[in-house]
């Protein structure tokens, strides 16, 4: 099981994969707003996480997503 840390590292290098190589992407930028991803983007994103974390993030839950910091606490609940 991987630590919150861990977890919030894999998830800020996944989303790397997905928005402009040449924008940082922190702990407190807005998925959507902060990163420019569309709802295309975050379905991608989504797809590459539970992949990676072998985990379902049911869609109720994807709403409360706004965060790079949300995707990994909801992640580090998940896992638990």
């Amino acid at each position: 099981m991987a630590t919150y840390e861990e977890t919030l590292r894999i998830t800020t290098d996944i989303l790397k994969k997905h928005v402009d190589a040449t924008k940082p992407v922190r702990p407190n930028d807005h998925i959507q707003n902060d990163l420019g991803l569309d709802s295309l983007g975050v379905m991608e994103v989504v797809a590459d996480i539970e992949d990676h974390f072998n985990v379902m993030i049911p869609n109720e839950q994807l709403t409360t997503f706004a965060t790079v910091e949300d995707v990994a606490r909801a992640l580090a609940k998940l896992s638990a």
